[in-house]
């Protein structure tokens, strides 16, 4: 409640009202859409997305003997792609460039 002037009695009646406008059952299809416009496949295709690609990246368990569950890993790998995109962190970083420095013999033979 970022409103100081809303009162929590009040607060608490609108939130009932739209809880339960948002739970009343619709008794028709949609004319516009139909069924598909409530298909749930958009959000399957995510969750299979997310599974696929963390599991191809850990190799299931990495071979670490993890104590947490994988939805808590998946999660926790959520997280932290969010906070990368959100602070531009880049995924990638260039190789690094290997540098060869060949020790010179600066003594004299004679001593």
């Amino acid at each position: 409640m970022k409103d100081q002037t809303t009162k929590a009695e009040d607060f608490q009646n609108d939130a009932k009202n739209w809880l339960t406008l948002f739970l009343t059952p619709s008794e028709a299809i949609h004319q516009k859409w139909g069924l598909k416009s409530f298909s749930c496949s958009a959000v399957e295709k995510k969750n299979h997305e997310q599974v696929s690609y963390f599991f191809h990246k850990t190799m299931k368990d990495g071979g670490k003997k993890s104590k947490s569950s994988d939805i808590i890993e998946i999660l926790e790998h959520e997280n932290q792609s969010l906070f990368y995109n959100h602070h531009d962190v880049p995924l990638k970083y260039q190789k690094p460039h290997k540098i060869h420095i060949k020790a010179r013999n600066n003594y004299n033979e004679n001593t």
